[in-house]
């Protein structure tokens, strides 16, 4: 063994959600890149209540509204080699995904 090979190891990783960890309906996200890395910022965004009587107030509690409020929930920062990792882990579950709606919608139409 050379001494290169001595400095191998692969070492496991182990996945650990600590308590408390919160989950968010996320809405909107906002992807940013630099030469050496890629930012995404996660937003909750919430649609506000239309409260009224009748329609003509509905719309007039609509038409006050100027603005949704955006909440950033989490930002990531990560090396491109990491995000290539991410879109493919994405690419693959959202095949996975439609593969299981297109079964879904075949067994509903039986």
């Amino acid at each position: 063994m050379t001494k290169e090979d001595a400095f191998k190891k692969n070492i496991k990783i182990e996945r650990v959600y600590p308590d408390g960890l919160k989950s968010y309906f996320v809405a909107n996200v906002v992807v940013q890149h630099q030469p050496d890395c890629f930012i995404l910022s996660f937003f909750e965004v919430f649609p506000p209540a239309i409260l009224g009587e009748t329609d003509d107030e509905k719309i007039k509690a609509l038409n006050a509204i100027d603005h949704v409020e955006a909440k950033c929930v989490a930002r990531l920062v990560l090396t491109p080699s990491t995000m290539k990792e991410f879109l493919d882990a994405m690419s693959e579950n959202w095949k996975n995904y439609e593969n299981l709606l297109q079964i879904q919608t075949e067994l509903r139409q039986k």
